[in-house]
């Protein structure tokens, strides 16, 4: 979802017995202040730099952005602007650390370049080489999927984001799931930009370094760099002595305090929290080819790699200053104004960042803003380009304020029409409470819907990864959430199915457009896993002249003898309803006395394809 997209790890950390460098303690002696001439000193080309990104802070309402430029291997600006935090006042500053999100792609590939440097890892072996247990939803791209397929989009797995965002799978249990997500496209027919392979690149390269990712990154590129400040999970960001607070804009487009969301399981993918500082350092590193201070950080060889396209993406050029997009390795490749870029884009809930370079014109540039899908990046990217390349100033703001507030009038134009598919006069098949329960994709995991009242009455309640939102009624079996910024499941729906025997058996959610919707198969209810709850059912049967014997297995399971055919498990539907395992249309119900307020068995029915029958308990 975002949605659930749109989006802890609990493995055990196995560190080299090598001399790895570990974190700095925050820094104590940091300034704390606003005033933008505490910084390097800019090129002469950015002095009119500051009162422009000032006016862009309000204009877009947005608390705050870092930056940092790097040209021909010095760092020329490296500062803050406006507010980390609002509620306290803290200024942003070129200290501040903050989440990157998607620019941890370009990390997850520079230390699988380290590998390759050392002679441990092939780009293009397949992953079964390095990750024997490897699987996908079929045998082919199992078998012949390679690294370099992981980290250029192109194993044929679209995004399948809701699998795990704000979820508290491990990263191992996300690498198992994957086995049963669905791919829309052949093996490297197509571009698909997906978090789940950068994931699995990433726990590749721990498993061949005898480590894991985290070590491995912080061994070759942290600690070569000298990226002190930068950390893996939000809880360590917390640490810092300048941390950001996150900021999402609601439907008057306010910027409302949100918490930054964990993904340290899906780390390789998105992880990493920085500083100008640090960064300002990591596009030295690629500016220098490989290089940083004399030291070799990556092959030349594999910065060309990365910075090659790889896969070919769909032209959909909006601007003429802008060429068509290829994809290298962890990072999009482009041409601005004629001129070669190379950039990724980082976006999450709180957060949105961009690092792009020029690697002909030795020209870098980071910048990270506490706002989640801000244009601001982008619009001050190109600013700084444009004057450092003396080229005549594009409104890139102008520009992309137009096309929001186009889309804005768009929807609200459709809202005024009242267009809508809903059908209305419908009701649903069931009552509310015949709809709750869980149920369990195997790559997404369980979705839980309970029927409780709110504000609006009698309501569908689902729950899903931590993320929590009502599903009013739609029409017939389908129910929606709430359009809503601030919910990250508004505007999902939700179609559930109903069975040959009136039983409510799954729940299809269209969570990945590319594929059909993803259905979630209902669970047996909490009680079938207690002993005492179908310890009531144990006993003798008379089916007319025949016994049917009905006992509980130690393991929880009752099964169902009949003289003369195989004993069958019985799975648990709903109350006292069980389907025959094995046995398609066959279930069975233990009937109680109407006196004993639900606690005496007295018979069991059967539904068969044959017919119903009943059975008198012994």
């Amino acid at each position: 979802m975002k949605k659930i997209v749109i989006i802890a790890i609990a493995f055990v950390s196995c560190y080299s017995a090598l001399a790895i460098a570990q974190p700095a303690p925050p820094r104590e002696d940091v300034p704390d202040r606003a005033d933008p001439t505490f910084a390097v000193t800019a090129d002469a080309a950015l002095a009119d730099f500051d009162k422009f990104v000032l006016g862009e802070l309000k204009k877009w309402n947005t608390p705050g952005i870092a930056i940092t430029v790097v040209k021909d291997g010095k760092v020329i600006l490296k500062r803050g602007y406006g507010f980390r935090d609002v509620e306290k006042k803290l200024p942003m500053t070129e200290f501040t650390v903050q989440p990157i999100a998607s620019v941890t792609k370009s990390f997850t590939v520079a230390s699988l370049a380290s590998l390759v440097r050392e002679g441990k890892l092939s780009w293009d072996k397949p992953v079964r080489d390095y990750l024997p247990d490897f699987k996908l939803y079929n045998d082919y791209t199992t078998l012949n999927v390679t690294p370099r397929d992981l980290v250029t989009h192109r194993t044929g797995l679209p995004r399948h984001d809701s699998s795990w965002f704000n979820g508290t799978a491990t990263r191992e249990d996300l690498y198992k799931r994957l086995q049963y997500l669905e791919p829309s496209a052949q093996l490297r027919a197509t571009f698909q930009y997906n978090n789940l392979m950068y994931m699995t690149a990433g726990y590749m390269g721990g498993k061949v370094a005898g480590s894991d990712w985290e070590t491995l990154v912080r061994k070759n590129i942290f600690a070569p760099l000298g990226m002190t400040n930068s950390t893996f999970t939000i809880e360590d960001m917390q640490k810092a002595q300048h941390v950001s607070r996150g900021y999402k804009w609601d439907e008057q487009e306010n910027a409302v305090a949100i918490d930054y969301r964990g993904i340290a399981a899906m780390g390789p993918t998105g992880s990493i929290n920085a500083n100008m500082e640090d960064m300002s350092r990591y596009l030295r590193m690629y500016l220098g080819r490989g290089q940083f201070e004399g030291k070799n950080i990556i092959n030349a060889a594999d910065i060309i790699e990365m910075t090659n396209p790889q896969m070919v993406m769909s032209d959909a050029r909006r601007f003429e200053e802008i060429s068509s997009t290829q994809y290298g390795m962890g990072l999009f490749l482009t041409h601005y104004r004629g001129e070669r870029l190379v950039q990724h884009g980082g976006n999450m809930p709180g957060a949105s960042s961009l690092l792009s370079f020029m690697p002909l014109k030795n020209i870098g540039v980071f910048t990270t803003s506490n706002m989640s899908g801000s244009q601001l990046p982008s619009i001050v990217t190109y600013a700084i380009y444009d004057r450092l390349l003396k080229m005549k100033l594009i409104d890139w703001s102008e520009r992309f304020w137009d096309i929001k507030e186009k889309g804005k009038a768009s929807e609200l134009g459709a809202k005024k029409q009242n267009l809508s598919p809903r059908q209305t006069g419908t009701k649903p098949a069931h009552q509310l409470s015949e709809y709750a329960g869980d149920y369990l994709h195997p790559g997404y995991g369980t979705i839980n819907f309970a029927a409780l009242k709110d504000k609006s009455g009698d309501n569908l309640i689902g729950t899903f990864n931590g993320l929590t939102s009502s599903f009013p009624h739609y029409h017939f079996d389908v129910f929606k959430a709430p359009d809503d910024k601030l919910n990250d499941m508004a505007n999902i729906k939700v179609q559930f199915m109903t069975n040959i025997d009136g039983e409510v058996a799954s729940v299809a959610i269209g969570l990945e457009t590319a594929v059909k919707p993803i259905v979630f198969v209902r669970q047996a209810d909490a009680n079938f896993k207690s002993a005492a709850y179908l310890a009531k059912f144990v006993g003798d049967y008379m089916l007319g002249a025949t016994n049917i014997t009905v006992t509980l297995r130690n393991d929880n399971v009752l099964t169902m003898a009949t003289p003369g055919q195989v004993t069958r498990e019985l799975v648990g539907i709903r109350g006292n309803k069980f389907s025959v395992k094995t046995s398609n249309g066959f279930t069975v119900e233990f009937l109680v006395d109407k006196n004993s307020n639900g606690v005496k068995i007295t018979q069991m029915a059967f539904y068969q394809p044959n017919g119903n029958f009943v059975a008198s308990r012994k």
